[in-house]
């Protein structure tokens, strides 16, 4: 009976292709996954929303200012300020949260990169248009701070083989602040660091509850690497997140 089922599946599910019938529900893609990763995000709020100590669920407006009182509790949380750290953030933009973090940790065997293009998006995203939000790399004083510059798909790799021969061994926390707002950036960002996080970690999100875009990254991220991780705390409705990996 059960090879049966799976012949007239395989049967049907052939013969829906030669149809061509999918094409059919081609204009309602995009709804589709909404729908979908918007179940997921709100089924994932419900499980987690009353566990997590530092959280400021439900408010009706949010502050987009309020991401640095975030910020402020992981540092203070972790225990930051003074022990060594590794800062990558993927999305500089102006440079406003690279700097927050470079004062805000002391240690001088702290290192912090910065991922942009420097050139804007390098896709549409919402209601921006590609290469909106286009910054000039900042310019700072701090020799623990790098920027490096391109897409990350062409800049990642490269800067990762380096890190490994001279940084990886180096015993510290490392902090990953996903701000690069795109689905396939976050999700490039995630997948090529998955390697060198350890226990501890922590990953920080800037848009999270963006359904289709930094929380489908996350979720996929999730499920492909097996990454057990905590709840640390989370601001304006879960638009800015942090997790710490547990392994």
């Amino acid at each position: 009976m059960k090879r049966m089922f799976q012949k007239a599946n395989t049967f049907i599910k052939d013969l829906s292709y030669a149809s061509r019938v999918g094409l059919l529900l081609a204009p309602f893609r995009h709804l589709f996954r909404f729908l979908l990763n918007f179940s997921l995000i709100s089924s994932w709020i419900n499980k987690h929303s009353g566990k997590i100590a530092f959280s400021d669920f439900y408010r009706p407006f949010r502050n987009y200012e309020d991401r640095v009182k975030l910020h402020e509790y992981i540092v203070r949380q972790e225990g930051l300020e003074q022990k060594p750290i590794h800062y990558f953030e993927f999305g500089v933009a102006g440079g406003y949260s690279f700097k927050w973090w470079l004062n805000a940790c002391k240690n001088n065997d702290s290192a912090f990169f910065g991922f942009d293009t420097f050139e804007g998006l390098p896709e549409n995203w919402h209601f921006y248009k590609k290469g909106d939000m286009a910054y000039d790399a900042p310019t700072l004083e701090d020799k623990r701070a790098r920027f490096i510059k391109g897409l990350f798909q062409e800049s990642v790799p490269p800067f990762l083989e380096e890190y490994r021969d001279h940084f990886m061994k180096a015993p510290v926390t490392r902090v990953l602040h996903l701000d690069a707002d795109l689905y396939t950036s976050t999700l490039f960002a995630l997948t090529a660091m998955a390697p060198y996080l350890r226990n501890g970690d922590i990953i920080m999100f800037d848009e999270f509850n963006v359904p289709n875009h930094e929380f489908a990254a996350w979720t996929e991220f999730v499920k492909c690497y097996y990454i057990k991780y905590e709840v640390l705390g989370a601001v304006n409705n879960f638009y800015q997140t942090c997790f710490k990996v547990i392994k």
